[in-house]
């Protein structure tokens, strides 16, 4: 009987620690957890030189000058992207004349199948602001490292084939420098009130 009471009172003893040390490290592994995905101090991008879905020479200087937004994908995603560029659709056109004060990029990760007329046929069913950019794989492979996007090809039947990749949308400020990211799956209201502050950077 006292080597019962012994052993619960050590159990018990043993379980108030473990709780002490979760309530004590747990906020701090949060808020870095945090402030990784959310840092308005991480330096991404990089300068590159590529083709938007008009056919026309696009650089790193269309991030600057108004506030922009970004989302990684490719035209045969299945669902992910069109309802991530549904999304970003929405909250474009929630603007109102707003909408004039942001830019829009869909990075195709799929350069080999993404053309610019795949890109401009296969975004005409959306915001109009949304403007597809391709161009050389070893370039947009480059461009996606840069901003912290994975993407890893996923073999299909044949030849086919998906891609696995982030799906993040990224938040520019209108000086070019990363501000935050959403995630199309964010509540709807939350996103908008995100892209609204963006406006004011």
């Amino acid at each position: 009987m006292k080597i019962n009471s012994v052993r619960a009172i050590i159990i018990a003893g043993f379980s108030i620690l473990i709780l002490s040390l979760i309530g004590l490290f747990l906020p701090s592994i949060l808020k870095k957890d945090i402030q990784t995905h959310y840092s308005t101090e991480a330096k991404l991008g990089t300068p590159f030189e590529l083709i938007d879905s008009n056919g026309n020479k696009i650089t790193e200087s269309a991030f600057v000058g108004s506030p922009a937004v970004l989302f990684f994908g490719f035209t045969h995603c299945p669902n992910v992207c069109p309802i991530a560029l549904h999304r970003l659709s929405l909250l474009i056109e929630k603007l109102g004349k707003d909408q004039n004060r942001l830019n829009a990029y869909f990075i195709t990760l799929d350069p080999e199948r993404d053309t610019w007329k795949v890109l401009n046929n296969y975004l005409s069913v959306f915001n109009d602001r949304i403007i597809g950019i391709t161009g050389e794989s070893k370039k947009i492979k480059t461009l996606a490292k840069s901003w912290g996007v994975y993407s890893k090809k996923v073999p299909l039947d044949g030849e086919n084939y998906a891609i696995d990749h982030t799906s993040l949308i990224f938040l520019l400020k209108s000086d070019g420098n990363f501000l935050k990211t959403i995630d199309f799956e964010d509540d709807f209201e939350l996103s908008l009130k995100e892209i609204k502050k963006l406006l004011k950077f």
